[in-house]
Protein backbone atom coordinates (compact mmCIF):
# COMPACT_ATOMS: atom_id res chain seq x y z
CA UNK A 1 0.00 0.00 0.00
CA UNK A 2 2.85 2.40 0.86
CA UNK A 3 4.54 1.74 -2.49
CA UNK A 4 1.32 2.57 -4.36
CA UNK A 5 0.96 5.86 -2.44
CA UNK A 6 4.58 6.84 -3.11
CA UNK A 7 4.17 6.04 -6.81
CA UNK A 8 0.99 8.14 -7.00
CA UNK A 9 2.69 11.10 -5.29
CA UNK A 10 5.62 10.93 -7.74
CA UNK A 11 3.22 10.95 -10.71
CA UNK A 12 1.29 13.93 -9.32
CA UNK A 13 4.50 15.89 -8.66
CA UNK A 14 5.80 15.10 -12.14
CA UNK A 15 2.62 16.46 -13.73
CA UNK A 16 2.65 19.61 -11.59
CA UNK A 17 6.32 20.36 -12.18
CA UNK A 18 6.46 19.86 -15.97
CA UNK A 19 7.58 23.29 -17.25
CA UNK A 20 6.14 25.09 -20.22
CA UNK A 21 8.76 24.78 -22.95
CA UNK A 22 9.64 25.54 -26.56
CA UNK A 23 9.30 22.54 -28.83
CA UNK A 24 12.25 23.79 -30.91
CA UNK A 25 15.25 26.00 -30.01
CA UNK A 26 14.17 27.03 -26.55
CA UNK A 27 14.80 30.45 -24.94
CA UNK A 28 13.58 30.89 -21.34
CA UNK A 29 9.80 30.69 -20.96
CA UNK A 30 7.59 32.51 -18.53
CA UNK A 31 4.25 30.86 -18.00
CA UNK A 32 1.57 33.49 -18.45
CA UNK A 33 -1.51 31.72 -19.78
CA UNK A 34 -3.52 34.80 -18.78
CA UNK A 35 -2.56 38.44 -19.20
CA UNK A 36 -3.74 41.68 -17.67
CA UNK A 37 -4.63 44.15 -20.43
CA UNK A 38 -5.02 47.88 -19.91
CA UNK A 39 -8.02 49.21 -21.87
CA UNK A 40 -7.03 52.82 -22.45
CA UNK A 41 -10.47 54.05 -23.51
CA UNK A 42 -12.06 52.76 -20.30
CA UNK A 43 -8.99 53.27 -18.08
CA UNK A 44 -9.34 49.83 -16.56
CA UNK A 45 -7.55 46.47 -16.59
CA UNK A 46 -9.14 43.24 -17.75
CA UNK A 47 -7.76 39.71 -17.37
CA UNK A 48 -8.05 37.26 -20.24
CA UNK A 49 -6.32 34.19 -21.70
CA UNK A 50 -3.34 35.00 -23.91
CA UNK A 51 -4.85 33.44 -27.05
CA UNK A 52 -8.09 35.40 -26.55
CA UNK A 53 -5.95 38.53 -26.38
CA UNK A 54 -4.25 37.56 -29.65
CA UNK A 55 -7.66 37.08 -31.30
CA UNK A 56 -8.73 40.56 -30.20
CA UNK A 57 -5.47 42.04 -31.45
CA UNK A 58 -5.68 40.42 -34.88
CA UNK A 59 -9.34 41.50 -35.14
CA UNK A 60 -8.30 45.09 -34.37
CA UNK A 61 -5.10 45.26 -36.39
CA UNK A 62 -5.96 43.56 -39.71
CA UNK A 63 -9.16 43.53 -41.80
CA UNK A 64 -10.91 40.23 -41.02
CA UNK A 65 -11.84 39.96 -44.71
CA UNK A 66 -8.19 39.23 -45.55
CA UNK A 67 -7.12 35.77 -46.72
CA UNK A 68 -6.69 33.18 -43.95
CA UNK A 69 -2.93 32.95 -44.49
CA UNK A 70 -2.55 36.70 -44.00
CA UNK A 71 -4.55 36.49 -40.77
CA UNK A 72 -2.33 33.64 -39.59
CA UNK A 73 0.76 35.75 -40.34
CA UNK A 74 -0.75 38.61 -38.33
CA UNK A 75 -1.52 36.24 -35.45
CA UNK A 76 2.11 35.07 -35.27
CA UNK A 77 3.29 38.70 -35.39
CA UNK A 78 0.89 39.79 -32.65
CA UNK A 79 1.81 36.84 -30.42
CA UNK A 80 5.55 37.34 -30.92
CA UNK A 81 5.26 41.07 -30.26
CA UNK A 82 3.21 40.47 -27.10
CA UNK A 83 5.50 37.73 -25.81
CA UNK A 84 8.56 39.93 -26.21
CA UNK A 85 6.79 42.71 -24.28
CA UNK A 86 5.97 40.24 -21.53
CA UNK A 87 9.61 39.15 -21.29
CA UNK A 88 10.74 42.78 -21.13
CA UNK A 89 8.27 43.53 -18.30
CA UNK A 90 7.42 46.86 -19.88
CA UNK A 91 5.43 49.00 -17.43
CA UNK A 92 1.83 49.83 -18.33
CA UNK A 93 -0.86 51.69 -16.37
CA UNK A 94 -2.38 49.97 -13.33
CA UNK A 95 0.34 47.30 -13.38
CA UNK A 96 -1.06 45.73 -16.56
CA UNK A 97 1.04 43.32 -18.62
CA UNK A 98 0.02 44.87 -21.95
CA UNK A 99 -2.00 47.80 -23.29
CA UNK A 100 -4.35 48.45 -26.21
CA UNK A 101 -2.70 51.85 -26.80
CA UNK A 102 -1.09 51.61 -30.25
CA UNK A 103 1.50 54.23 -29.28
CA UNK A 104 3.04 51.81 -26.79
CA UNK A 105 1.68 48.38 -27.69
CA UNK A 106 -0.94 46.80 -30.00
CA UNK A 107 -4.59 47.53 -30.70
CA UNK A 108 -7.29 45.28 -29.24
CA UNK A 109 -11.03 44.86 -29.73
CA UNK A 110 -13.35 42.63 -27.71
CA UNK A 111 -15.72 40.18 -29.34
CA UNK A 112 -18.71 42.35 -28.42
CA UNK A 113 -17.04 45.51 -29.76
CA UNK A 114 -16.21 43.70 -33.00
CA UNK A 115 -19.86 42.65 -33.47
CA UNK A 116 -21.03 46.20 -32.82
CA UNK A 117 -18.53 47.65 -35.28
CA UNK A 118 -18.77 45.07 -38.07
CA UNK A 119 -22.04 43.25 -37.42
CA UNK A 120 -20.53 39.91 -38.45
CA UNK A 121 -19.99 36.85 -36.27
CA UNK A 122 -18.61 34.96 -39.28
CA UNK A 123 -15.70 37.38 -39.69
CA UNK A 124 -14.79 37.16 -36.01
CA UNK A 125 -14.91 33.37 -36.20
CA UNK A 126 -12.57 33.59 -39.18
CA UNK A 127 -10.05 35.46 -37.03
CA UNK A 128 -10.50 32.93 -34.23
CA UNK A 129 -9.69 30.09 -36.62
CA UNK A 130 -6.50 31.82 -37.81
CA UNK A 131 -5.35 32.29 -34.21
CA UNK A 132 -6.24 28.70 -33.33
CA UNK A 133 -4.33 27.38 -36.37
CA UNK A 134 -1.15 29.11 -35.13
CA UNK A 135 -1.71 28.54 -31.40
CA UNK A 136 1.44 29.34 -29.43
CA UNK A 137 3.58 30.00 -32.52
CA UNK A 138 6.14 32.81 -32.41
CA UNK A 139 9.18 33.95 -34.41
CA UNK A 140 12.75 33.70 -33.15
CA UNK A 141 16.07 35.11 -34.28
CA UNK A 142 19.11 33.39 -32.81
CA UNK A 143 16.89 31.82 -30.18
CA UNK A 144 15.20 35.03 -29.00
CA UNK A 145 11.68 36.34 -29.74
CA UNK A 146 11.92 39.08 -32.36
CA UNK A 147 10.55 42.60 -32.18
CA UNK A 148 7.75 41.77 -34.63
CA UNK A 149 6.85 45.26 -35.80
CA UNK A 150 4.28 45.70 -38.54
CA UNK A 151 2.45 48.44 -40.41
CA UNK A 152 -0.45 48.90 -42.81
CA UNK A 153 1.13 49.57 -46.19
CA UNK A 154 4.78 49.95 -47.20
CA UNK A 155 4.12 51.52 -50.62
CA UNK A 156 6.53 49.25 -52.48
CA UNK A 157 9.47 48.85 -50.11
CA UNK A 158 9.76 48.34 -46.36
CA UNK A 159 12.07 50.37 -44.14
CA UNK A 160 15.21 49.21 -42.34
CA UNK A 161 15.83 49.55 -38.61
CA UNK A 162 19.32 50.84 -39.38
CA UNK A 163 17.85 53.84 -41.20
CA UNK A 164 15.02 54.50 -38.77
CA UNK A 165 16.80 53.81 -35.47
CA UNK A 166 20.48 54.06 -36.44
CA UNK A 167 20.95 50.47 -35.32
CA UNK A 168 20.95 47.45 -37.61
CA UNK A 169 18.51 44.67 -36.76
CA UNK A 170 19.18 41.71 -39.09
CA UNK A 171 15.53 40.65 -39.36
CA UNK A 172 14.29 44.24 -39.91
CA UNK A 173 16.01 45.16 -43.16
CA UNK A 174 14.38 46.79 -46.16
CA UNK A 175 12.75 44.44 -48.68
CA UNK A 176 10.86 45.12 -51.90
CA UNK A 177 7.12 44.55 -51.81
CA UNK A 178 4.96 44.43 -54.92
CA UNK A 179 1.98 43.04 -53.03
CA UNK A 180 0.36 46.06 -51.35
CA UNK A 181 -0.70 48.03 -54.42
CA UNK A 182 -4.39 47.33 -53.70
CA UNK A 183 -4.23 49.36 -50.51
CA UNK A 184 -5.88 52.78 -50.69
CA UNK A 185 -2.80 54.04 -48.86
CA UNK A 186 -0.34 52.78 -51.47
CA UNK A 187 -0.20 56.32 -52.94
CA UNK A 188 -2.08 59.34 -51.61
CA UNK A 189 -2.09 63.14 -51.76
CA UNK A 190 -2.65 65.64 -48.95
CA UNK A 191 -3.29 69.30 -49.82
CA UNK A 192 -2.51 72.21 -47.50
CA UNK A 193 -2.93 75.92 -47.94
CA UNK A 194 0.22 77.92 -47.32
CA UNK A 195 -1.41 79.36 -44.20
CA UNK A 196 -2.27 75.88 -42.87
CA UNK A 197 1.25 74.67 -43.49
CA UNK A 198 2.88 77.64 -41.76
CA UNK A 199 0.55 77.32 -38.80
CA UNK A 200 1.18 73.58 -38.39
CA UNK A 201 4.96 73.83 -38.79
CA UNK A 202 5.42 77.19 -37.07
CA UNK A 203 7.10 78.61 -40.17
CA UNK A 204 6.66 81.79 -42.18
CA UNK A 205 6.75 82.69 -45.84
CA UNK A 206 4.33 83.15 -48.71
CA UNK A 207 5.83 80.30 -50.74
CA UNK A 208 7.30 77.41 -48.73
CA UNK A 209 10.67 76.08 -49.86
CA UNK A 210 11.30 72.37 -49.21
CA UNK A 211 14.75 70.82 -49.31
CA UNK A 212 15.18 67.16 -48.39
CA UNK A 213 18.65 66.90 -46.88
CA UNK A 214 18.70 63.21 -45.94
CA UNK A 215 16.81 60.12 -47.11
CA UNK A 216 16.71 56.55 -45.91
CA UNK A 217 17.79 53.82 -48.32
CA UNK A 218 14.13 53.06 -49.06
CA UNK A 219 13.44 56.67 -50.08
CA UNK A 220 11.76 57.94 -46.93
CA UNK A 221 12.66 61.33 -45.49
CA UNK A 222 15.15 61.48 -42.64
CA UNK A 223 15.58 65.25 -42.57
CA UNK A 224 14.00 68.13 -44.46
CA UNK A 225 14.46 71.91 -44.46
CA UNK A 226 11.25 73.96 -44.77
CA UNK A 227 11.93 77.67 -45.09
CA UNK A 228 15.21 77.06 -43.31
CA UNK A 229 13.65 75.10 -40.42
CA UNK A 230 14.99 71.56 -40.09
CA UNK A 231 12.62 68.75 -39.19
CA UNK A 232 12.99 64.99 -39.02
CA UNK A 233 10.79 63.03 -41.38
CA UNK A 234 8.90 61.58 -38.40
CA UNK A 235 8.32 65.02 -36.89
CA UNK A 236 7.02 66.31 -40.24
CA UNK A 237 4.68 63.34 -40.45
CA UNK A 238 3.43 63.96 -36.92
CA UNK A 239 2.84 67.70 -37.35
CA UNK A 240 0.98 67.36 -40.65
CA UNK A 241 -0.76 64.04 -39.99
CA UNK A 242 0.90 62.41 -43.02
CA UNK A 243 0.45 58.69 -43.68
CA UNK A 244 4.21 58.08 -43.91
CA UNK A 245 7.60 59.76 -44.27
CA UNK A 246 7.95 58.55 -47.88
CA UNK A 247 6.74 61.70 -49.58
CA UNK A 248 7.46 64.51 -52.03
CA UNK A 249 6.23 68.08 -52.42
CA UNK A 250 4.57 70.23 -55.10
CA UNK A 251 4.31 73.92 -54.25
CA UNK A 252 2.53 76.83 -55.91
CA UNK A 253 1.54 80.29 -54.77
CA UNK A 254 -1.49 79.22 -52.75
CA UNK A 255 -1.10 75.60 -51.73
CA UNK A 256 1.21 72.65 -51.11
CA UNK A 257 0.57 69.11 -52.33
CA UNK A 258 2.30 66.32 -50.43
CA UNK A 259 2.41 63.04 -52.35
CA UNK A 260 2.90 60.09 -50.00
CA UNK A 261 3.64 56.39 -50.41
CA UNK A 262 2.41 53.85 -47.87
CA UNK A 263 0.99 54.15 -44.38
CA UNK A 264 2.96 53.64 -41.17
CA UNK A 265 6.61 53.44 -40.14
CA UNK A 266 7.43 50.84 -42.80
CA UNK A 267 9.23 48.37 -40.49
CA UNK A 268 8.57 44.64 -40.60
CA UNK A 269 5.37 43.10 -41.94
CA UNK A 270 3.41 45.09 -44.52
CA UNK A 271 -0.16 44.06 -43.71
CA UNK A 272 -1.60 44.77 -47.15
CA UNK A 273 1.48 43.12 -48.60
CA UNK A 274 0.68 40.04 -46.53
CA UNK A 275 -2.83 40.16 -47.92
CA UNK A 276 -1.49 40.34 -51.47
CA UNK A 277 0.98 37.50 -50.93
CA UNK A 278 -1.76 35.31 -49.47
CA UNK A 279 -3.97 35.97 -52.49
CA UNK A 280 -1.11 34.76 -54.69
CA UNK A 281 -1.04 31.47 -52.80
CA UNK A 282 1.80 32.08 -50.31
CA UNK A 283 1.36 30.52 -46.87
CA UNK A 284 1.90 32.42 -43.64
CA UNK A 285 5.44 31.11 -43.11
CA UNK A 286 6.44 32.30 -46.59
CA UNK A 287 4.85 35.67 -45.89
CA UNK A 288 6.64 36.14 -42.58
CA UNK A 289 10.02 35.03 -43.92
CA UNK A 290 9.72 37.61 -46.70
CA UNK A 291 9.35 40.51 -44.27
CA UNK A 292 11.52 39.21 -41.40
CA UNK A 293 14.78 37.85 -42.76
CA UNK A 294 16.44 34.87 -41.11
CA UNK A 295 13.71 34.08 -38.58
CA UNK A 296 12.71 30.65 -37.35
CA UNK A 297 9.45 29.46 -35.88
CA UNK A 298 8.86 27.93 -32.49
CA UNK A 299 5.76 26.90 -30.59
CA UNK A 300 4.98 27.66 -26.96
CA UNK A 301 3.46 24.56 -25.43
CA UNK A 302 0.55 25.68 -23.27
Amino acid sequence: MKKKKIGLIIIILAVLLIPIFFMRQSPPIYNQPEIKLYRSEYQKVITLPLEDYITGTVAAEMPASFNDEALKAQAVCARTYAFRKLLEHKPYPQQADLSDDINSCQAFISQEEFYQRHGSKALYQKVQQAVKATRGEIMLYQGEPIDALYHSTCGGKTESAADLWGQDVPYLRSVKCRYCSQSRHYASVQVFSVQELNRSLDTTGSRPIFKITDNTSSGRIKKVLINGKELSGEKLRQLLGLPSTWCGFKVNASRVEIHSRGYGHGLGLCQYGAGGMAEEGKDYHQILKHYYQGVEFSTLNY
